[in-house]
């Protein structure tokens, strides 16, 4: 083919036939594999070629395979080309009427279809349905080439179905409709229009048409212009031919029997145009049925137009019933195909029907998805505006889920567009959308697509600005009527209980609650809200249902009895047996308080006031507890001095009480003095005395270590004093027993209270320089206690590993660089005045500190290096050279260690702590220079050689002296030894994938 190409033009379009003649001829082959090859290069060939030449192919396939097998190698041959052809056409997206002309892949479409309707309609069909035949003898037959072709096909023609001209026409030999859009669409269209198409041709017609679907969904040139017209022309004529005259007829019969009793039969005449012989009114003369005979003897005893139709009806389907082969009658004359096409009209419901609508609606459907449309183009807004009628009547009249479906999905899009039909098509969509959710079940959620559609779209009537007038009554702005709205409520009773589809239920509930509306039905049903709120198992129906009965709360006008009811609920709902449902009464109640004008806060503040204290006091829960602290916070902010002066007299008389019965209200007390301290400063600094005397009465009192109710009074109080201090309304240091309480409290046993009294006390030392300590007075309050303070630092760090906190560590290693450089400079403040002032307050300091980081225990030795590196960075290194030994030996120690048991484990990987104690020598080398870092981890090492010598020396000697201790320890090592090598054997048969070895007992 290649060679072929480079050949004149001329040459080549001599020999391309002859060529692809080969190919074709290769394809009858018998052999699957010959046949693949044959059918790859024919592929090949057509991607290669220009499109021009794909009519000969078409050709050729059509005349060399056009029998047996052969039509199913020639779908696939079909399948292959197509799929080939994609890989390097690409349809333009903008092209003009005469550009459209000369696409060849459009002008080849009749000829692709051709091939297509024959293998889905013709003899391959016949073949493929018949059971006795082995279609695994032709691989071909399997699957459905010819439907994925019509999806190629479809999605690279270009979509232009508006262009109806006859140059067009002519210019498209075999095009008879206009456009390759309508050549594809068509042929299909026809097949359903025939009145005796059966249901096997309906089914094969529907795939075909979902494919087609699929691909002008995907077709880059399909345009809503485009697309909407093309649409709606195809749909309307399969909803509103036959249906709508039928429609208006019954009606009128229901309505007005009585006119049409004399009502003259029509005689159907042979040049096809009936005249009445009598006109008696014009109703009669719009609404006459064409009768297709004339039966005097049976016709002429109708005593109306209805009975006539019966007999009519009977009269078609005997003729049409074969009663004894060649004996039966036949139908002769012009008009002998009438009763038979008058007989079968069909309706929106029949298969046929459906299977179009379903069509459009799909192609409707995936456009309306694929991309937004601009609500302001108002050329759009008016080919949009027809589909109202048309997706309302398909919604009211259709029996077929999926099309009710795909049309309440359209209307999802368009009723989100000011069409001017929107009025109009309510009266019918409304009553029709209910008609659905009492047929389906809302409550029993049969089918939930119909319904989750039907919710939402009344969700866009009933929120559509053509229903937003605020000049007329709640009623008058409904799409809906009194009794309607009635009813759809009390469907909205058992639905939004439903998990399924709640996301539509409650979009419905919002939009009627924006609009104000007002029934018993609705009041009942934010009942049902206010309890889903707290008895719902998901989160997101929980919220919904808070944040629509806040609004109603907000919104709508009702009595003090009914909202007092409302509150009251509320207020029991906090105490909800779930976790789940307190947090989120809890979050109504807190966007109550803050949306609720004040007077209403004010007058039901101790409402609130008081069950919220009890459910802060008694929740197990830490997140209910923190919710109930921002909400009281939230009410203290919104409410008045002279009611807050009365809430915090309760809190204080709170905080006397006295025994064990007293004891929940003096914690209650101290949290909501805490609560005070935070939203209202301002009323605090006129009770900062008596807070800080009710403090001060907690302190000091003498608190059992182990009592588990005592530390939770004590941190109560002491978090008040830090916010008081954060907020400088007073200080800790302004009474001697607060702060010498505080530095007591540091060495508590229990991590929080140790944790509030550190940060107290960082809060503090941060304000004082320590280098003059002395200078601003040594009988203040931190130079008095400022060994107790360092002891009791050191306690922080000297903990067990399970106790052991990052936090109030950090805390501890902050106040503890403070502490030295106070120490360094004023070290006459460290002891009393009949003490030793010669010793060095430092080096007791820094020896407390090794000595913590000797022992085993990662988070205590990280705690103390990290402190050390602190030291570095704020201290100067004459400071810090005298205790090089000190700082350096659990440094050491800790690397040996570490080295000693990666290389007993064969451990390759780098240990995180042994990377710290790493940085933090390197840390200290660099302050305080090479030279002293030398010869003090000389000094180091030294001693520790001279300790393992007079270790050796002394098991040495103990076996002379003590032969059974030394035997005893010699077992001990013997049996440390022969562990360690199982355990090495075992790693290295685990590196290698062995199984592990079974040991016998």
């Amino acid at each position: 083919m290649k060679l072929f190409q480079k050949l004149p033009l001329d040459t080549f379009e001599t020999q391309l036939p002859k060529l692809i003649t080969v190919v074709c001829s290769a394809l009858k082959n018998k052999h699957v594999d010959e046949r693949r090859i044959a059918r790859d290069t024919l592929s090949k060939m057509a991607a290669s070629l220009e499109l021009k030449y794909l009519p000969l192919i078409l050709s050729e396939l059509s005349v060399s395979l056009s029998e047996g097998y052969k039509l199913h190698v020639r779908s696939a041959a079909l399948h292959s080309i197509l799929t080939a052809i994609t890989k390097v056409y690409q349809p333009p997206s903008e092209q003009s009427a005469n550009g459209v002309v000369s696409l060849p892949f459009d002008r080849c479409v009749p000829a692709m279809l051709d091939l297509i309707h024959q293998d889905i309609f013709g003899k391959a069909s016949e073949i493929k349905e018949v059971n006795h035949v082995e279609k695994r003898l032709v691989k071909e037959a399997l699957g459905q080439k010819s439907q994925d072709s019509l999806e190629i096909i479809s999605r690279c023609i270009h979509f232009r179905p508006s262009i109806v001209t006859t140059h067009i026409k002519e210019s498209l030999p075999g095009l008879d409709h206009a456009s390759a859009v309508h050549a594809l669409v068509t042929p299909f269209l026809d097949r359903l229009r025939d009145p005796d198409v059966p249901s096997s041709t309906v089914k094969k017609v529907k795939e075909c048409l979902i494919k087609v679907a699929v691909g002008f969904s995907n077709n880059p040139s399909a345009r809503y212009d485009e697309v909407l017209p093309f649409v709606y022309a195809t749909v309307a004529p399969f909803v509103r031919s036959k249906t709508k005259s039928f429609v208006e007829d019954d009606a009128d019969l229901e309505n007005s029997d009585d006119e049409v009793v004399d009502a003259p039969i029509q005689v159907s005449r042979s040049n096809g145009s009936n005249k009445p012989a009598k006109k008696s009114t014009d109703k009669v003369e719009k609404h006459v049925v064409a009768v297709a005979t004339w039966n005097p003897s049976s016709l002429g005893t109708a005593e109306n137009q209805r009975s006539a139709l019966k007999m009519k009806t009977k009269q078609t389907k005997a003729l049409h019933k074969v009663r004894d082969g060649f004996a039966a009658p036949k139908l002769t004359g012009s008009s002998r195909h009438t009763p038979m096409k008058s007989s079968q009209a069909k309706s929106l419901n029949s298969p046929a029907n459906a299977c179009a609508v379903g069509f459009g609606l799909n192609l409707l459907n995936s456009s309306l998805k694929r991309s937004k449309l601009d609500v302001s183009d108002q050329k759009l807004c008016s080919m949009a505006d027809p589909y109202l009628g048309l997706l309302t009547y398909c919604v009211c009249s259709s029996s077929d889920n999926q099309a009710v479906i795909l049309s309440l999905r359209c209307l999802g899009v368009l009723l989100r567009m000011d069409l001017p039909s929107v009025p109009a098509s309510a009266k019918d969509l409304g009553p029709g959308i209910l008609n659905h959710l009492t047929s389906t079940g809302a409550a029993s959620n049969i089918q939930s697509d119909i319904v989750q559609g039907c919710f939402k779209t009344l969700t866009l009537l009933i929120s559509h600005p053509k229903f937003s007038s605020s000049s007329k009554k709640s009623t008058e702005t409904m799409p809906l009527s009194d009794d309607q709205m009635q009813a759809l409520l009390s469907m909205l009773h058992s639905a939004v209980r439903e998990y399924d589809h709640h996301n539509a239920t409650f979009g419905l509930v919002k939009a009627i609650s924006s609009k104000r509306y007002m029934s018993a039905e609705f009041y009942d049903l934010m009942d049902i809200i206010l309890k889903l709120s707290v008895q719902s198992h998901k989160p997101t129906i929980r919220l919904q249902s808070s944040q629509i009965f806040l609004q109603y709360l907000v919104d709508y006008p009702m009595g003090e009895a009914r909202m007092d009811g409302h509150l009251h609920q509320i207020i029991l709902n906090i105490k909800y047996e779930y976790e789940e449902g307190r947090l989120s009464a809890i979050d109504l109640l807190s966007s109550l308080i803050q949306k609720f004008p004040v007077p209403i806060i004010e007058g039901h503040a101790q409402l609130f006031f008081l069950p919220m204290v009890l459910q802060l006091a008694n929740d197990e829960s830490r997140k209910c507890k923190e919710s109930v602290a921002q909400c009281i916070a939230l009410l203290f902010q919104r409410i008045s001095t002279d009611l807050l002066q009365v809430l915090f007299g309760y809190a204080k008389r709170w905080s006397k009480s006295s025994g064990d019965e007293g004891f929940p209200m003096r914690k209650a007390g101290a949290q909501i003095i805490g609560l005070v301290v935070d939203a209202r400063p301002d009323f605090v600094k006129r009770n900062a005395s008596d807070i800080f005397s009710t403090a001060e009465d907690v302190l000091t009192q003498k608190v059992t270590p182990g009592d588990d109710r005592e530390w939770e009074l004590l941190y109560h109080n002491l978090v008040c004093i830090e916010k008081m201090d954060k907020q400088k309304l007073t200080s800790p240091t302004t009474t001697s027993t607060i702060w010498n309480a505080l530095v007591d409290l540091l060495a508590y046993p229990h991590p929080w209270i140790m944790q509030v009294s550190s940060r107290i006390m960082n809060g503090h030392l941060s304000s004082i320089d320590p280098e003059t300590l002395s200078q601003n007075g040594s009988k203040s309050f931190v130079a008095k206690h400022l060994y107790k303070i360092a002891r009791n630092l050191c306690a922080q760090l000297d903990l067990d590993e399970t106790h052991f906190v990052e936090t109030t560590s950090k805390l501890a290693i902050k106040a503890m660089t403070w502490v030295f450089r106070a120490m360094r400079h004023n070290p006459n403040v460290c002891y009393n005045d009949d003490e030793d002032q010669s010793k060095d307050p430092c080096l007791w300091l820094m020896t407390r500190l090794s000595n913590i980081a000797k022992p085993t225990g990662s988070h205590r030795r990280e705690s103390v290096f990290k402190c050390f590196a602190a030291l570095c960075t704020c201290c100067s290194p004459e400071d810090l050279v005298p205790y090089l030994e000190l700082m350096i030996d659990p440094i050491d120690r800790a690397m040996r260690e570490a080295t000693n048991k990666s290389m007993s484990q064969d451990d390759t990987q780098e240990d995180p702590h042994v990377a710290l104690t790493k940085d933090v020598l390197q840390v200290i080398e660099d302050k305080c220079g090479t030279e002293h870092f030398i010869q003090s981890y000389a000094e180091v090492n030294r001693k520790v050689r001279e300790k393992r010598s007079q270790r050796k020396q002394e098991i040495a000697s103990e076996a002379v002296h003590d032969p059974a201790a030394a035997a005893k320890r010699k077992l001990r090592k013997q049996f440390r030894e022969k562990s360690r090598r199982k355990r090495r054997v075992e790693d290295r048969r685990a590196m290698r994938g062995a199984a592990k070895k079974r040991r016998s007992a």
